[in-house]
């Protein structure tokens, strides 16, 4: 009898090496670098030869641990393809894993134009702000915000994120007019505490458009968890909130929200579709992927880089 294969270790330990980092290893992973550390130990116990020299700030694989990563990325290249052949029934839906804000404010009001489009497809939306693991969790495409880039991963750019300022007209009405940036002192400035790697503020966009030092204080006012919230209380005319151009598309078009001001920030971050590379291909994810970009660019949202 064969002797029990450590899956989870060796998951662990080929993050390990295509990375040749444990901290990166276990930001793909989702877990904390001392479980990859343990992981990895015990890992070396079990075959008694050791896979890693650690170094400063790094690891490199020994030359014993470079032969397992050959074979362990193998392994799981061949159980990726089996998988993916158990899930390719035409009954299985196509998995898509997107921000809480994305899905709300942008994806399920269109969705409904993919699915006149190919009614014969089956979509699962499924909404989430942590970090996707397409293989563990199943997901054909995942809809992410960041400035990339995504190794390992099969990459499109869908479009930029361009920042500017929203309010209801009652907002507008009670406290504006706003004309100059400046004006915001007498605003609520609606704040969002979860922001990507290098995803402007208010201090950026208020020095960028102009605003006087000291006179608009960009630290005050309720901050919300997501993009969604945040528009939400615009919407409510709780305040002004810093929104994204494709979530405020409908909002702005019927005149539920307004944007005072011609400023617009350009930043270096992005939505992107990612897919697994062995899976980028299969036609449902690519007729996805399609549409998405066809949508965007029937948005009018930018790809500026």
């Amino acid at each position: 009898m064969h002797a029990r294969l450590p899956l989870n270790p060796l998951r662990v330990f080929d993050a390990c090496a295509r990375h040749g980092s444990f901290l990166k290893a276990a930001e793909e992973l989702n877990i904390t670098p001392g479980a990859v550390s343990r992981q990895i130990k015990a890992l070396e116990t079990e075959l008694s030869l050791r896979l890693f020299d650690r170094l400063n700030r790094a690891v490199r694989l020994t030359e014993a641990g470079a032969r397992l990563a050959t074979g362990a990325r193998q392994g799981f290249t061949t159980l990726q393809a089996a998988v993916d052949a158990a899930r390719s029934n035409r009954d299985a839906p196509l998995v898509v894993s997107v921000l809480h804000s994305v899905a709300a404010r942008w994806l399920v009001p269109r969705l409904h134009r993919f699915q006149e489009r190919h009614p014969e497809a089956q979509i699962l939306v499924d909404a989430s702000d942590a970090p996707a693991d397409l293989a563990r969790d199943g997901v054909d495409i995942a809809i992410r915000l960041g400035r990339g880039p995504y190794p390992n991963l099969h990459v499109t750019r869908l479009f930029d994120v361009v920042l500017f300022p929203v309010c209801s007209p009652l907002l507008i009405a009670e406290r504006g007019p706003f004309k100059h940036p400046d004006d915001l002192a007498r605003a609520t400035l609606l704040r969002e505490s979860r922001l990507v790697q290098e995803e402007p503020t208010w201090p950026e966009w208020l020095a960028r458009a102009g605003a006087t030092p000291g006179v608009v204080d960009p630290e005050t006012g309720p901050q919300f968890s997501n993009t969604y919230l945040s528009i939400e209380a615009a919407l409510a005319g709780r305040g002004v909130a810093l929104a994204e151009r494709a979530m405020v598309l409908e909002d702005l078009a019927a005149g539920r929200l307004v944007a005072p001001f011609d400023y617009r920030l350009e930043t270096a971050i992005a939505f992107w579709a990612l897919s697994l590379p062995e899976r980028a291909d299969q036609p449902s994810i690519r007729r996805f992927r399609t549409w998405l970009l066809d949508q965007a660019k029937a948005d009018g949202l930018p790809r500026i880089r």
